[in-house]
């Protein structure tokens, strides 16, 4: 999570030290999602069949050598192939963790186990905002990544061990399903692409997670600092809202979800429509200029957008738990492909107005957020016509 959104607040860095525009900015941040969610295509099936010790202590550290090339690259070219290596190692991370709680708990805990771990994460967003802004001012973004590269080693190394059970349990989950079919890859295939409600899940996936990282994790940096007036240090702090928001509503809308209602739709639909009124005073309707009002509108933002996290099992339940790794991990991609085309999206609006001594005007900003708005309000329309099935029936 770190690495996902930690382009915002050095994002004026990378503009002076790789000599980037507002398009290759965006493409770069947006690189980590691209090669991401290219590679959940694969990872599901892959989870399913090989489980998620191997792929999740293996693929992290080919992120690390990722963070390692960010650090060093001195050109765009070198820092895209770093950002790009980042985005594959972390590609089983999430997945694997689903899989595991596929394989370990009971299926009304899902949800909230998803949320409580989405929560643990967002520590690498805190970690991504004033944090990350200090050791930018004093070591440098460059000894930065070379730190991450070695704490993502440490880790890859620990999941392994952490991990070392894994085998026996999901055999233990194979013997007591044995007598039901198993379910081939390209089975699985046609069942889930051919299911309308998969796309309709995957759309809104698609705009609240590319809506929200293209904020928080890089437009909102230069929209606070150039527009708004407030410092680094400020900005972080602001930004940091967004994760604790995501922290705290991680566990609360699993918990509704698995707990208080039947329908994982409606906690969706509610959830997430408050997510993109959230997102109005972005577009300039309202003229704030209160840091301490500011900080409570960035922690709804983040609050409201857990709630997307509930689609995870929505899918979930409509598919077999065979293929629980490939449905979860095709939902992961569109997450993924939304941060991946947002964040250059917004910067091509935004440098689609004309460039002033002092940035962009606070126009081409607000234009920008509009465009997130609508895109949820379309997003949700579509996902409103989902099938889903009960939890209280047979």
């Amino acid at each position: 999570m770190f690495y996902r959104v930690s382009n915002a607040v050095i994002a004026t860095s990378l503009v002076q030290d790789l000599g980037l525009d507002p398009e290759s900015l965006g493409f770069l941040g947006g690189a980590y999602f691209y090669s991401l969610a290219l590679f959940q295509i694969p990872m599901g099936p892959m989870l399913d069949r090989i489980g998620p010790r191997i792929l999740v202590t293996f693929f992290p550290l080919i992120g690390a050598l990722g963070s390692f090339f960010f650090a060093l690259g001195e050109s765009f070219t070198v820092a895209l192939l770093g950002r790009i290596l980042i985005g594959v190692g972390m590609a089983p991370v999430l997945m694997g963790a689903f899989k595991v709680f596929t394989m370990e708990f009971p299926p009304e805990k899902f949800a909230t186990l998803v949320g409580v771990i989405l929560a643990v994460g967002t520590f690498g967003n805190i970690i991504a905002g004033s944090p990350l802004a200090y050791l930018n001012a004093t070591i440098g973004w460059r000894m930065t990544f070379i730190l991450a590269g070695g704490i993502t080693t440490v880790l890859a190394i620990l999941v392994f061990w952490v991990l070392g059970g894994e085998k026996s349990r999901d055999e233990k989950i194979r013997l007591s399903s044995g007598s039901e079919p198993k379910i081939g890859v390209f089975q699985s295939i046609r069942l889930i692409l051919g299911s309308l409600a998969f796309w309709q899940i995957g759309s809104v996936a698609f705009f609240s997670y590319g809506t929200f990282v293209g904020l928080q994790g890089l437009w909102l940096g230069p929209y606070l600092m150039e527009i708004k007036g407030y410092s680094s240090i400020q900005t972080g702090h602001l930004l940091i809202m967004c994760a604790i928001g995501v922290i705290v509503g991680g566990p609360i809308s699993g918990r509704i979800s698995d707990r208080h209602f039947d329908s994982r739709k409606k906690v969706v639909l509610f959830g997430l429509t408050l997510y993109s009124l959230s997102l109005l005073p972005l577009t300039g309707i309202i003229e704030i200029r209160n840091i301490i009002l500011d900080g409570f509108i960035f922690f709804s933002i983040g609050f409201l957008n857990a709630f997307s996290l509930i689609v995870y099992s929505h899918a979930k339940e409509l598919f077999h738990i065979n293929i629980s790794g490939t449905v979860t991990a095709w939902i992961s991609s569109f997450f993924m492909a939304g941060g991946a085309i947002f964040m250059p999206a917004l910067g091509k609006v935004i440098e689609s107005f004309p460039h002033t001594a002092h940035g962009y005007p606070a126009e081409a900003y607000h234009l920008s957020f509009l465009v997130c708005v609508l895109g949820m309000a379309m997003s949700l329309v579509f996902y409103a016509f989902s099938k889903e099935r009960s939890r209280t029936s047979p």
